[in-house]
């Protein structure tokens, strides 16, 4: 660059500095492209570089009476740039670390939910099964804890399959009668897979 082109852009900014719009327009068309470029190498995406290039350039205009001070503007405007995609690099990290942290309390706090909820079921279910009368109670025990099918409990009981299935039934229904409402639906769906 000659020191006649930097006699010419130093006027630039002095004109830009006394809210010259037609010369903003002319330093923007003379530096979007090189700066684009340091951005985009800085930053590697396109997304990311139009965004700080826009940035650029707005606080350059509602700067403007500072930029009278500026003696060398290519390299200064390059300085300004490279800060501004350390800026948005320092921000985009520190996002990215603050959501990481809300997925990581998330995760801790569904997990503890779900003990909850386990615990809850458990202590409605131990609740449950100590109200019901005790054959009933054995039915649950040997077809829910040892995995019996209900004739095998019936000849091992002395019962028809008919009276063990639907002690089991009563057992069930029992069970759900202990258990929160806002729990009772996907508990449903357990007991009766498993």
């Amino acid at each position: 660059m000659s020191s006649n082109q930097t006699y010419n852009e130093k006027e630039l900014l002095l004109r830009i500095a006394e809210g010259d719009e037609a010369a903003f327009t002319i330093l923007f068309n003379l530096y979007s492209t090189p700066l684009a470029a340091i951005a985009l190498r800085m930053l590697q995406s396109e997304t990311a570089k139009q965004e700080v290039l826009q940035e650029f350039f707005i606080k350059i205009w509602l700067n403007r009476d500072r930029l009278s001070d500026v003696q060398t503007p290519g390299p200064w405007l390059r300085k300004v740039m490279i800060h501004e995609c350390l800026q948005y690099l320092r921000k985009t990290s520190l996002y990215n670390a603050k959501l990481d942290n809300l997925k990581q309390e998330d995760a801790s706090f569904n997990l503890a939910l779900h003990t909850i909820s386990v615990k809850e079921i458990q202590h409605a279910v131990k609740h449950a099964l100590l109200s019901m009368p005790p054959q009933r109670r054995t039915i649950y025990e040997l077809s829910r804890e040892k995995g019996m099918p209900t004739k095998e409990i019936a000849a091992q009981l002395g019962l028809s399959d008919g009276y063990v299935r639907n002690a089991l039934s009563a057992a069930l229904q029992t069970i759900r009668s202990f258990l929160p409402q806002a729990i009772r639906l996907p508990v449903i769906i357990i007991f009766l897979f498993f």
